[in-house]
């Protein structure tokens, strides 16, 4: 398959000869998965709804959609798509998926609860109130806190500028997790100056943080705030593709309806942590470079983890498995990448898409990097599934092809392999990524070099991802539309992702 094998160190990997499909354990045995349908941002999913699954099981063969308990659709082709009617106005229903063998046995399942009346993990300055205390101009602020029904609130600490005012840490029954709630808090301080600003950090159990800030002024005439901050996922470039640092709040202009609004601060990749995505091609045409590959990339989840990063790996051949888990331990997930080996066939599309669907709720910055040396051959889901759930969470997809057949490739092969990079560009594009195609069989530099430069240029990447936050006074669910734009000249703004949405 190609003109030059590239020598690997230490015993060669042993390809299985059953071809028995080997789904692993745990979370990777399920069978068939439910693609989160396309809403608009922090909208209720309501009405006629397109539904997607990806389907992991070779001999699924029909699937069966059902709405709260009864069948509401049956796909009976690839790649299994749903319509189903939701309730209007929107409420709490349970979406099930169940795939079947040609036998009619169910071999699969899938549920998803669609509006769940769970909420988000946020602060918001809720009151302030001018008040006369002993003699003293005074305000007391009021902040609630909205808490996911899993979460444990560990602290909200009040500043008046850049002082901490107050740092409270016992919330009494209101804190006990396992039902969604309002945690209230109450802090008072001396009033000070009008052009002052009063701003607060909620802290959960996990380390995971939400802020809020308001101006004092205003404060004898405002109850209730109705506001809160929206915090957007950023990558700008220059001109050539490369990333760019040293910008400002005052590079974006932001509009909401139409309405400008102004940036309230940017935050660099080091303030907001990362949640990447290895993908790696363990197909039997890796054989003669996977001990080379393995390593390299092991590397690279060595140097682009940072404390208070997590990563989770993903291999795939015929079929795909989730290797790892989403964790912050780098030598769990190097040992996990070590115990892989090549096997049949190449699931590529099928990879991006179970690879997408493990970051979930997952908040903080997000990548996927996609490792691979093959066209796409046994994928049940189409290129645009992944490309449309991709661009949808707006997170970055990175792929490294691996090309070792460039001297001995046939014709058709080579229009094969120019319609499959050609597809991978479409989706980096429409994504904030990039595709890096390496021709192995190159001698200079040496092409394990190659990678590890390549590696470098995406550590440089997710090094310049940057957050943008602003304030709005649209209600939670109203239909938004928002643009972002760069100002400053020769820039480009790559991606651009509102960060509640990924929840």
């Amino acid at each position: 398959m190609c003109a030059i094998a590239p020598a690997f160190s230490g015993p060669a990997p042993s390809l299985a000869q059953d071809a028995t499909p080997d789904f692993g354990t745990g979370a990777e045995r399920k069978m068939i998965h439910i693609v989160p349908p396309a809403r608009g941002y922090l909208q209720p999913f309501s009405g006629r709804v397109e539904i997607q699954t990806l389907i992991i099981h070779p001999l699924i063969t029909a699937v069966d959609f059902l709405l709260d308990g009864e069948r509401a659709w049956r796909a009976s082709k690839r790649p299994y798509i749903g319509q189903v009617e939701l309730a209007e106005p929107a409420r709490r229903q349970e979406l099930e998926v169940r795939g079947y063998d040609a036998l009619g046995e169910v071999i699969g399942t899938d549920r998803m609860i669609l509006n769940q009346p769970d909420l988000p993990f946020r602060v918001r300055i809720a009151a302030m109130r001018r008040v006369e205390t002993n003699g003293y101009d005074a305000v007391r602020v009021g902040v609630k806190v909205s808490m996911p029904r899993s979460a444990t609130l560990e602290q909200v600490a009040v500043y008046r500028g850049d002082r901490l005012v107050e740092t409270v840490s016992h919330f009494g029954k209101a804190a006990t997790p396992g039902v969604p709630r309002i945690i209230p808090v109450d802090v008072q301080m001396e009033y000070g100056s009008a052009d002052d600003f009063i701003r607060v950090t909620a802290t959960l159990g996990s380390g995971r943080e939400s802020e809020d800030a308001q101006l004092l002024q205003g404060a004898d005439y405002q109850s209730e705030i109705d506001v809160q901050l929206v915090q957007l996922q950023l990558l700008v470039t220059d001109s050539d593709g490369n990333p760019v640092s040293g910008l400002s709040p005052g590079d974006f202009e932001i509009r909401e309806n139409g309405r400008e609004r102004a940036a309230v601060a940017l935050h660099t990749a080091v303030d907001v942590p990362l949640v990447l995505g290895l993908a790696i091609d363990t197909s039997n045409s890796i054989v003669p470079i996977w001990s080379e590959v393995r390593s390299v990339s092991a590397g690279f989840l060595e140097a682009a983890l940072s404390p208070g990063d997590r990563a989770f790996v993903v291999d795939f051949a015929g079929t795909v498995r989730l290797a790892s888990e989403l964790t912050g331990y780098k030598l769990l997930l190097q040992s996990r990448l070590r115990s892989l080996a090549p096997r049949l066939g190449t699931a590529l599309n099928d990879a991006i898409l179970f690879s997408l669907l493990q970051y979930g709720r997952e908040p903080g910055r997000r990548a996927l990097v996609v490792v691979t040396d093959g066209v796409d051959q046994h994928s049940r889901s189409k290129p645009q599934q992944s490309a449309d759930f991709a661009e949808r969470l707006g997170l970055p997809v990175y792929f490294i092809q691996l090309d070792r057949g460039a001297r001995r490739r046939s014709v058709s092969r080579e229009i094969e392999r120019r319609q499959h990079l050609r597809r991978l560009r479409y989706i980096s594009r429409r994504t904030g990524g990039r595709v890096f195609d390496i021709d192995l069989s190159e001698d200079a530099p040496r092409w394990v070099e190659r990678i590890e430069r390549v590696f470098e240029q995406i550590e440089e990447d997710l090094r310049h991802q940057h957050v943008l936050t602003y304030y709005t006074d649209q209600p939670q669910g109203a239909a938004t539309e928002r643009s972002v734009r760069v100002t400053r000249r020769n820039l480009e703004l790559r991606s651009a992702v509102p960060v509640e949405a990924i929840e």
